[in-house]
């Protein structure tokens, strides 16, 4: 009598599908369903735990309890607000902008239409580090730049 022993099944490897977080639409915004739900339950155990404490303090020593109430209501809208500073500095947006070759003219027709306008299209130069930033995280900084050295008169050709 022999017993043969064999390894377990292992379970096979994640697909793209199952790697990728699933995503929900809400409010016309694109967010994690994990995400979404970790930032509820801290906006409620946030709200929640800085009204029943700002209830219990108020009521020690103001005489009035409806006014008790009213600011202790104030301290839990207050507390709202940081359960969502706290949620949108841990869960970052995760937006990845992709431009297709035919976006790529467009991006051209809308800047040549900014040059046109009677302000004109404006300098690189006088741009917030921040804008700076984004223009370069979407690739389209030195298409600006090339096209700020550009006169409209030359139909875009210096």
């Amino acid at each position: 009598m022999s017993i043969e022993s064999q390894p377990a099944p292992q379970a096979p490897p994640p697909t793209d599908d199952q790697t990728r977080p699933r995503y929900l639409e809400v409010w016309g915004d694109t967010v994690a369903g994990r995400d979404l739900a970790a930032s509820v339950v801290i906006g409620i155990v946030v709200s929640v735990c800085a009204l029943l404490g700002a209830t219990a303090l108020f009521n020690s020593f103001v005489t009035d309890s409806s006014l008790a109430e009213a600011y202790a209501l104030l301290v839990g809208i207050a507390a709202c607000l940081v359960a969502g500073v706290v949620s949108g500095k841990l869960f970052r947006p995760k937006r990845n902008i992709a431009v297709d070759s035919s976006e790529g003219d467009t991006v051209g027709d809308v800047i040549r239409v900014l040059q046109e306008e009677r302000q004109g299209l404006g300098s690189v130069s006088d741009l917030p580090a921040q804008t700076v930033r984004e223009l370069k995280d979407l690739d389209l900084y030195d298409r600006f730049v090339e096209a700020e050295t550009q006169t409209p008169e030359t139909g875009g050709r210096s």
